[in-house]
């Protein structure tokens, strides 16, 4: 409906752009929460925010129209980016790449993962070949692909499909999904 809801302020101190805002009921823990509460007549929502140094999980209870603030932990390895992609699976946000907001010279190669229900933090050891930022990571429906939307890396606009691929290959591994990528990517992105 697009309706004013309410103001608040986010407690943080960091300034809020190129982030990681996702709803949890992306994950399996969103749906059991939903269920709960629609048998209270109550809805509430949950939301997860990544920004820099700055972790919030962030519940809105509708009824009362009333947000609650929760901090959350970001590792050292990731707390100094933002622009980095990401994509949501179950009960894990994989992040990939990043830059430096202080420095813009500096762009990260790392992956990160962050478990949900652990509210813990893991850094791949292998990082990418290429440093990423600016890029998008989507899934398609059954959450069996990842696709990464190339951004900008430190020095091309533009990577090969098979050199994509292989970049997150090791990941998609871990997370038993399959990997695609739609040929016509490239050429849609050149043109724009």
């Amino acid at each position: 409906t697009f309706q004013f809801i309410k103001h608040d302020t986010l407690p943080t101190n960091d300034c809020i752009d190129y982030s990681c805002f996702i709803s949890s009921l992306e994950n399996g823990q969103g749906q059991e929460m939903m269920k709960t509460n629609q048998q209270k007549n109550k809805q509430n929502y949950q939301m997860l925010l990544f920004c820099r140094k700055t972790g919030l999980s962030i519940g809105y209870d509708e009824d009362n129209n009333t947000f609650k603030f929760c901090r959350l932990p970001v590792c050292k390895g990731i707390a100094p980016f933002d622009g980095y992609a990401y994509v949501c699976i179950n009960d894990i946000i994989l992040f990939f790449g990043g830059q430096h907001y202080k420095n813009s010279h500096i762009v990260s190669k790392s992956v990160h993962k962050y478990s949900i229900q652990g509210k813990k933090w893991t850094t791949f050891k292998d990082i990418l070949p290429i440093p990423l930022h600016y890029c998008c990571g989507l899934l398609n429906e059954d959450s069996s692909y990842i696709y990464i939307i190339k951004g900008f890396n430190s020095k091309h606009y533009m990577k090969p499909k098979n050199e994509i691929k292989c970049v997150i290959q090791h990941w998609v591994r871990i997370l038993k999904i399959r990997l695609g990528w739609i040929d016509d990517f490239n050429k849609i992105i050149i043109k724009y």
